[in-house]
C-alpha cells in the first residue's frame, strides 16, 4: 500500500472502511488498463491465488441501486425503476449465501446480477429505491421468491420447470403482448444445414437419413413454446440447443432453403419471470409497479 506521499508497508489483507454516510471508493485495474469504477461503501481487498479479490462490503439500498442502474440503465422510467428495484432486492436478499464458500455473497455478473458501479447517472434510479425501501415479494408461504427476469419474452413466458427441474407456482406462463415490439423481440440466426444436422447426429445420435425425422429438424414451427424439438426424440432439449448454439432464446422456428437452415426467433433470454422490455412497456401505458408485478408472478404478495 502507498499513499501520494509514502509506503505504508505489504499485508495480505486490507479493507477500506467508510468514515462518513456517503462515502466512495474508486478502482481501476492497470494491467489490463479498464476504466475506472465507483462504488459505496466499504472495500475488502485479500490475496486469492495470486490474485485480488475484491469485496464491495456494501449497505444493501445502495447495492439495490447500483444493480438497476446495471440492468435497466438510466434512461427509463420512475415507475420502472420501483419494479426492478424490489425484483433486485427480493433476489439479492433470496441468495445470500449462493458463494459463502468463497467468502461473499453475490458476485457482480449476470449469474448473481449485473453489478457494474454505483448509480450515478440518474437521480430517479435513487428515488425509486428510496421509495421502495425494504420492500420484497413473497409467495402465499411469506417466503423470499425466487425474482428471475430476462430481457424479452417474445410474447409468452415459461414455466419454471421447462427451464429448470423445479416447478414454482408464482413462475407460471403467461401471455405477454407487452413484450411485442420492443427491442429484443425478434431475432434470426443462420447456420449451414449439414452444420445443423452434424450437430444433432453428434450429439443426440438423431437419425438424419431417415426423411421423417430430418422433416421434424428442417420445418420446426410450433404453435407455442415447445419444450423439446421433436416429438420422435425428447430428449433434445430447446435450453441446451440454445446454450449450445448460442441462441437468444428458446422460442424459435427452423426452416431450410439453399443449404443452410435459419432459426427465426423471438425474445431475449431464459423466459421464466419477469420480461424487462415488457414490464417497460406496461410501465409506460401507466401500469403501476404493483400491477406489473403482480402480472409476471402469479399468486405473490408486497
Amino acid at each position: 500500500i502507498k499513499s501520494s506521499v509514502k509506503k505504508l508497508g505489504t499485508y495480505t489483507k486490507v479493507k477500506l472502511i467508510k468514515q462518513k454516510w456517503g462515502s466512495t471508493f474508486k478502482i481501476m485495474s492497470i494491467a489490463p488498463r479498464t476504466e475506472s469504477r465507483v462504488y459505496d461503501d466499504n472495500l475488502f481487498i485479500s490475496s486469492f491465488y495470486n490474485k485480488l479479490r475484491l469485496i464491495n462490503n456494501v449497505y444493501l439500498e445502495n447495492y439495490v441501486a447500483g444493480v438497476v442502474e446495471s440492468e435497466a440503465g438510466p434512461y427509463q422510467s420512475f415507475e420502472y425503476y420501483r419494479v426492478q428495484a424490489i425484483i433486485c432486492r427480493t433476489y439479492a436478499l433470496n441468495n445470500l449465501n449462493r458463494f459463502s464458500k468463497e467468502g461473499f455473497d453475490l458476485c457482480d455478473r449476470v449469474n448473481s446480477q449485473v453489478y457494474k458501479n454505483k448509480s450515478t447517472r440518474n437521480s430517479e434510479i435513487i428515488r425509486a429505491v428510496n421509495h421502495t425501501k425494504g420492500i420484497v415479494i413473497v409467495d402465499s408461504d411469506i417466503k423470499l421468491i425466487t425474482a428471475v427476469f430476462h430481457s424479452n419474452s417474445g410474447g409468452y413466458t415459461v414455466n419454471s420447470e421447462d427451464v429448470w427441474t423445479k416447478p414454482l407456482p408464482y413462475l407460471k406462463a403467461v401471455e405477454d403482448t407487452f413484450s411485442f415490439g420492443q427491442p429484443h423481440a425478434d431475432w434470426t440466426h443462420y447456420m449451414p444445414t449439414e452444420t445443423w444436422l452434424t450437430y444433432l447426429r453428434k450429439n443426440y445420435g438423431y437419425p438424419t437419413g431417415d426423411s421423417t425425422y430430418l422433416e421434424y429438424v428442417l420445418d420446426y414451427c410450433p404453435v407455442e413454446r415447445d419444450v423439446s424439438l421433436t416429438p420422435l426424440d425428447t430428449k433434445i432439449l430447446l435450453k441446451t440447443i440454445r446454450k449450445d448454439l448460442k441462441l437468444k432464446s428458446t422460442h424459435f422456428s427452423i426452416t431450410e432453403k439453399d443449404g443452410y437452415v435459419m432459426f427465426k426467433g423471438k425474445g431475449f433470454g431464459h423466459g421464466v419471470g419477469l420480461s424487462q422490455e415488457g414490464a417497460m412497456k406496461m410501465t409506460n401505458l401507466g401500469h403501476s409497479y404493483k400491477e406489473v408485478l403482480h402480472y409476471y408472478y402469479q399468486g405473490i404478495h408486497l
